[in-house]
């Protein structure tokens, strides 16, 4: 994108994740207000995996149609969503926007030129595989977009872990509730997944090169207690009218997994992440103290139920957390509000 001078103007904000924390509820609030411009399409994967691409058309095209990896598969199913909107009569500008993420050579000045139907508003765009990156991978961020402002959404790490593995379980035809003890371990010992978690590493990581003041912190608790709260604080910090209200505001997306889950994996994944979670009451108090209390009475005296309500603030021990009133505080912001004290 360009403004005024000819010079690439790179996203006024990037949401780095996490994933499976209300990301997609993020992007479609976003993208709802007129003064906010995102690409149709969440996760745009430059800095984690485009920018490695082969600048070799011929090269990068045959492996993105041949290749089993999961990033090709990816390709070519939103590939196919995309052709198939468009034959149903997208516009051309959209049409071109297509074309150009999908068959041109990812570079810094292709990015830039994603955002380029853009100009006049604030640009961003979400993708939560950039919680995991490297501090080089993160040096490049800032180096094209010193002044953005970094979003980070996140969730109880035990109930974001059962999410990400509920979602695999599916990718995958097969039904986690069939699943056995030893697999749901094995899947919730994979690096991956406990590296989205680490929201403390993230935030290390991206604070340094970004301050407090650029990053801010959303809790998914506060997408179900405070869902206009949340956006004012959003839109606010972002510099737009934080007055404006989308339709379906309370809207929730991608509850799949929402419902129950094993009181037995809780209690493994409390027994994973107790650690952490400490860390995170530490740091932020709120809904990471009720995180950590939960960890401790799943890990310690579970609930002798086999399934317990999910996500775990509509479970007694949320109740118990609140003394039975089920009460919430509004606790998202920009990090230095966000922690605790």
């Amino acid at each position: 994108m360009t403004r005024g001078n000819g010079t690439p103007v790179y996203p006024d904000f990037v949401g780095i994740g996490a994933q499976k924390a209300g990301t997609t509820w993020l992007q479609r609030n976003l993208q709802a207000h007129p003064d906010i411009w995102m690409p149709e399409i969440k996760e745009l994967h430059y800095f984690d995996e485009k920018i490695s691409d082969s600048p070799n058309p011929f090269s990068r095209l045959y492996k993105r149609l041949s290749s089993e990896r999961a990033v090709d598969l990816r390709w070519r199913r939103q590939l196919r969503t995309r052709i198939k909107r468009h034959l149903n009569g997208s516009s051309r500008e959209g049409a071109l926007w297509t074309a150009k993420y999908y068959f041109g050579r990812p570079d810094d000045g292709w990015y830039a030129s994603l955002f380029e139907p853009g100009k006049g508003k604030v640009v961003g765009e979400i993708t939560p595989e950039y919680s995991i990156l490297e501090r080089d991978a993160i040096s490049h961020v800032h180096s094209l977009a010193p002044e953005a402002k970094i979003l980070l959404m996140i969730r109880n790490p035990i109930e974001r872990a059962w999410s990400q593995a509920v979602m695999g379980f599916d990718k995958s035809g097969r039904d986690i509730a069939a699943a056995g003890d030893e697999v749901l371990r094995r899947t919730f010992d994979r690096e991956g997944l406990r590296l989205r978690s680490d929201y403390l590493k993230t935030l290390e990581n991206w604070s340094s090169f970004y301050a407090e003041g650029q990053i801010f912190v959303g809790f998914l608790e506060d997408v179900h207690f405070f869902p206009e709260e949340l956006l004012d604080r959003l839109y606010g910090f972002l510099g737009v009218d934080p007055s404006f209200r989308p339709r379906r505001v309370t809207r929730k997306v991608h509850t799949r997994s929402a419902g129950t889950m094993p009181t037995r994996a809780a209690a493994h994944l409390a027994g994973i992440y107790r650690e952490e979670i400490e860390a995170l009451a530490e740091c932020f108090g709120g809904y990471a103290s009720f995180w950590l209390h939960g960890a401790e009475r799943l890990a310690e005296e579970p609930p002798a139920e086999e399934r317990l309500p999910y996500p775990l603030y509509e479970s007694q021990i949320w109740k118990e957390w609140t003394d039975g009133t089920g009460a919430a505080r509004f606790h998202s912001g920009p990090l230095a509000s966000a922690r605790a004290g």
